[in-house]
């Protein structure tokens, strides 16, 4: 007895010990999305559970990368209301590659909600087991525009907090998070 006792608790260790070396890259973006899931599956899961997909063609850069197909993903909105985006997903020979999800949305303009979203996201991450990380930062500036990026990358998922001033406006602020190939905000629609 004691001895198939150890032998399960040896193998419920080894299980354990693979998903925590091994966590599978998940991310939501309408519904739940792996990376390498087949463009038709995805597109098509996404239409059947109400949101509205639209195909872009992916821009030069994105193309030079391998990307072969960029969509955007909006919200089952009414059909009265503007769509607000959920995010992009890119495939690459028809495998997701990259998937982005706006945790913020553009006018949210809440501390309080920025500070709580930004929080869950690294809490997601630290129980995913991305816990070993790389810090990103870059700013690019000219008189009429600032852009400023940081990126916490953990494994093939990214948190990116982008703000952006333009001349005689208000700064704006985002937060997403991304697994696969990082995305590039003024590439992204």
């Amino acid at each position: 007895m004691r001895v198939l006792i150890l032998g399960m608790l040896a193998v419920v260790v080894s299980i354990v010990e693979a998903q925590t070396f091994n966590p599978r890259e998940t991310i939501t973006v309408g519904i739940d999305l792996s990376l390498g899931m087949t463009e038709d599956a995805v597109v098509k899961n996404l239409a059947a559970s109400g949101y509205k997909v639209r195909k872009m063609e992916p821009p030069s850069r994105l193309k030079k990368d391998g990307i072969t197909s960029m969509w955007i993903v909006d919200d089952r909105g009414d059909q009265k209301s503007t769509p607000t985006s959920l995010g992009v997903i890119l495939f690459s020979s028809g495998r997701l590659s990259t998937a982005m999800r706006e945790l913020l949305p553009d006018d949210s303009g809440s501390q309080v909600e920025f500070g709580r979203q930004l929080y869950f996201a690294m809490r997601d991450l630290e129980a995913e087991g991305n816990s070993q990380c790389t810090i990103q930062t870059v700013t690019e500036e000219v008189p009429e525009f600032a852009h400023k990026t940081a990126r916490l990358r953990c494994g093939e998922k990214t948190i990116v907090i982008d703000l952006q001033k333009q001349q005689n406006k208000n700064e704006t602020v985002q937060l997403a998070e991304e697994v696969g190939h990082h995305l590039e905000r003024d590439a992204r629609y």
